[in-house]
């Protein structure tokens, strides 16, 4: 048995929305921002965010939640190698997201920053809070963390 055969890829049917409905219990429960926490070697592509972001869509009304409320990612890296060019590529991702989101009209269901700090969960104005941020980010005390693992190849 291969290693494609017994590991799940990330689809948007599924996981997806069982990490959003988790990302609100925490939120609205629990008062604390699920964090997805990645390994260095990932690098998430605007079609995840816009996955996300459509799944965010469908959940509402099934979760009782407000048209108007946004989904908010927060994106926090750690310390990295690479100084301004770094920076750089990251605010080109950035922009790369949101023109997809323009293209796939789904700007008015999630917002994307990059930040120094994962938000704290909040319910004015209408948000749930999301983090992303690489294992090498000390998170805060109100993070959640939902660490991602790689198959051993």
């Amino acid at each position: 048995m291969n290693s494609s055969s017994s590991t799940n890829a990330i689809s948007a049917d599924h996981t997806l929305t069982t990490f959003l409905c988790h990302a609100v219990a925490a939120n609205r429960a629990e008062q604390k921002t699920l964090t997805l926490v990645t390994p260095k070697s990932i690098a998430l592509e605007p079609a995840f965010f816009c996955d996300l972001a459509e799944v965010w869509r469908s959940l509402q009304s099934k979760l009782s939640i407000s048209e108007e409320t946004r989904l908010q990612i927060d994106i926090c890296q750690g310390e990295s190698a690479g100084g301004w060019f770094r920076s750089l590529l990251e605010r080109v991702d950035l922009f790369r997201c949101r023109r997809e989101f323009a293209k796939r009209q789904i700007e008015p269901w999630i917002s994307l920053t990059r930040c120094l700090v994962i938000g704290r969960p909040t319910t004015d104005p209408p948000v749930v809070v999301m983090g992303i941020a690489s294992e090498e980010v000390s998170l805060p005390s109100w993070t959640k963390a939902a660490t991602m693992r790689l198959p051993n190849n």
